[in-house]
């Protein structure tokens, strides 16, 4: 049943995650008890979804940043990319170039972003700090029908349901996340020269507290390996633990419908992918996403707090 929470209602999804937010009013700055409220929701849902927002970049921006200092592009700048979108603080996951064109076979860089992207992650589990809140707007969606959606996972309900023995087995457990690695899963031709080990791991644990007082399996596709283990015993546990976390309880597909919907939700909660279709060369799907960094206890990992880094896609050799 909905639920009101002052102003606002939420409305669940899903039975252990996701809900829909109504009754924001975002042609304006919003008060600080909806932001509260916002607040709250996304602590016990994970997933918000809004309709018909109305945003714009710079709406999305300041909205965003009542969330926590937000990250940007320029280490991707530093590393030679071109950027298509103005503001440093929007990263663009659309399916265009630099130019607005639509990306094709012939963008090795990008396409090999968009495969990454579709591979389950947390966003910039490879920086320290990692990601707190990400807000995905849709600026100008493709025709229904031809894909798009986005799915998500709820790491905190598959933490639950793990058997107390994997529970024990992975309590201590270091990730080492790389963007590089995420990038070669997804496009091995394309990022063929490139050695995952020639740039820095963010190291986080498996089992992650949540600011709730939940566990979260904190468990990416950036994960290349686990600390005292060989690569191919962290990939065999790796592959153990995504086997059941992708189960069907724990997932959520949603569908885009309306130009300015938002979607917002809490990387140290869930997991995310996008899902392609059969638009992705042939049609305009222009998503804009602000994300915060991550404030809290855990937000650098197991990563020295002084030094924080943040990783660029370089471009692959052609």
């Amino acid at each position: 049943m909905p639920s009101a929470v002052g102003q606002i209602e939420v409305v669940p999804l899903h039975k252990t995650f996701t809900a829909e937010v109504r009754g924001v009013d975002f042609s304006q700055p919003l008060p600080a008890r909806v932001i509260e409220q916002i607040q709250a929701a996304i602590d016990q849902h994970g997933v918000l979804v809004f309709r018909n927002t109305g945003l714009d970049d710079k709406r999305q921006i300041a909205f965003a940043a009542q969330f926590g200092p937000l990250d940007d592009m320029e280490p991707h700048i530093k590393a030679g990319r071109k950027m298509r979108l103005p503001d440093k603080e929007m990263f663009d996951v659309s399916n265009l170039d630099p130019d607005g064109n639509i990306v094709t076979e012939l963008d090795p860089q990008r396409l090999g972003a968009m495969k990454g992207n579709a591979l389950w992650h947390a966003d910039l589990a490879f920086n320290s700090p990692r990601a707190g809140y990400s807000m995905l707007r849709a600026h100008e969606l493709p025709p229904k029908g031809l894909g798009g959606e986005t799915e998500y996972l709820d790491a905190r309900a598959a933490y639950d349901d793990l058997p107390d023995a994997m529970k024990k087995r992975i309590e201590n457990l270091v990730g080492n996340h790389s963007m590089m690695h995420n990038r070669k899963l997804a496009a091995p031709d394309i990022y063929e020269s490139i050695n995952v080990r020639d740039f820095p791991f963010s190291k986080h644990k498996l089992v992650v507290p949540h600011r709730n007082g939940r566990n979260t399996l904190y468990l990416t596709s950036y994960i290349h390996h686990i600390d005292g283990m060989s690569d191919d015993e962290s990939q065999a546990l790796v592959d153990e633990l995504f086997a059941h976390a992708t189960q069907p309880q724990y997932r959520t597909l949603i569908q885009w419908e309306n130009n300015s919907d938002l979607i917002m939700w809490d990387n140290t909660a869930v997991l995310h992918r996008a899902t392609g279709g059969a638009y992705l060369t042939k049609h305009v799907r222009d998503m804009r996403r602000t994300t915060s960094n991550d404030t809290g206890a855990h937000a650098h990992g197991m990563n020295d707090p002084s030094k924080p880094f943040r990783q660029g896609l370089p471009i692959p050799k052609s």
